[in-house]
C-alpha cells in the first residue's frame, strides 16, 4: 500500500513538472520567434496626425503606439518612442494612420522643413494610400521613380471601373510598410494592421514628389479612386493612354 502511494506521488510530482515546462515554453515561444527575426520596436500613427504636431503632444496625446517589427523592415531613422528630445520639436508633414514615425520628419527653430523630407526644389509633397502586394511594397524606396496609376470610380465594381495613368512619373519621397504577413503584430498594435495583412492587396501610405498640376491630379485621384504605383526600370518611357476598362482589357488580335 505505501509502495503504491508512493508511485501515486511520483507521478503527480513529475506531471507538475512537465506542465510547468510546457507553460514556460508556451510563454517564450513568441519571444524567440521575434528574437529570431531581430524584432525592433517602432512607433506607428494611430489615427491621422496632422503638420506641426509636437513631439510632447504625440506622447501626451498617445497619438501613436509602439509595434514590433523584423529589423530588417524598418528603415534607418525610424523612432523607436517619443522622447523628451523632440517635445519642442514639429511634424514637417501629415502623417497617416500606420505610418510610421521618422526622426527626420520632426522640425525644429532653424530646421528646414523640406530639406527634413527630402522635397525636391520646386515640388510639393503629397501623401496618398496606394495599393500594393505585400512583398511588392517592400521593394519600393525613397528616391525610386514610379508611375502612378488609378482605378475609378473607387466604389464601382470592377465591370464599371476604368484604369489609366494618371502621372507617367513621379518621385517617392517616403512610403510606410505595415508588418509583413509572417510576423505577428505586438499585442498593443491596432487590430487595423492585422487586418490588413491578411488582405491579398494592403493600402500603403505614400508620400511623392510631383508639381502643383500633378498634386492637384494626385489628390482628385486619390479620393475617387485607387491609387497604383509601378517602379520605372531603366530606359523605360512611360506615356499616358487610353483609359483600360473591361471591354477592352484583352488586347486584339
Amino acid at each position: 500500500m505505501r509502495r503504491r502511494v508512493l508511485i501515486v506521488l511520483v507521478a503527480l510530482v513529475l506531471g507538475g513538472l512537465s506542465a510547468m515546462a510546457v507553460l514556460v515554453y508556451a510563454r517564450g515561444a513568441d519571444r524567440r520567434a521575434v528574437a529570431d527575426r531581430q524584432g525592433v520596436w517602432v512607433m506607428l500613427a494611430q489615427d491621422r496626425i496632422p503638420r506641426g504636431t509636437t513631439g510632447a503632444e504625440i506622447r501626451s496625446g498617445k497619438l501613436a503606439e509602439r509595434v514590433l517589427m523584423p529589423a530588417s523592415t524598418v528603415p534607418e531613422g525610424a523612432l523607436t518612442d517619443i522622447d523628451g528630445k523632440l517635445d519642442g520639436r514639429r511634424l514637417s508633414a501629415d502623417l497617416l494612420p500606420d505610418q510610421m514615425l521618422m526622426r527626420g520628419l520632426f522640425t525644429g527653430p532653424g530646421d528646414v522643413p523640406a530639406a527634413q523630407v527630402g522635397v525636391p526644389d520646386g515640388k510639393l509633397a503629397v501623401s496618398v494610400e496606394v495599393t500594393m502586394a505585400p512583398g511588392v511594397a517592400e521593394k519600393v524606396t525613397a528616391g525610386d521613380t514610379v508611375t502612378v496609376f488609378v482605378t475609378y470610380p473607387k466604389d464601382y465594381p470592377p465591370s464599371g471601373q476604368k484604369t489609366r495613368v494618371l502621372l507617367p512619373e513621379a518621385t517617392v519621397i517616403s512610403i510606410a510598410n505595415g508588418p509583413p504577413s509572417d510576423v505577428t503584430p505586438a499585442p498593443t498594435a491596432s487590430s487595423r494592421l492585422s487586418v490588413l495583412n491578411r488582405r491579398p492587396a494592403d493600402s500603403y501610405p505614400a508620400t511623392l514628389a510631383v508639381d502643383q498640376s500633378q498634386a492637384t491630379r494626385l489628390v482628385h485621384g486619390a479620393q475617387t479612386g485607387l491609387i497604383y504605383l509601378g517602379l520605372i526600370g531603366a530606359g523605360t518611357s512611360i506615356n499616358p493612354s487610353a483609359a483600360v476598362d473591361y471591354d477592352n482589357i484583352w488586347p486584339k488580335g
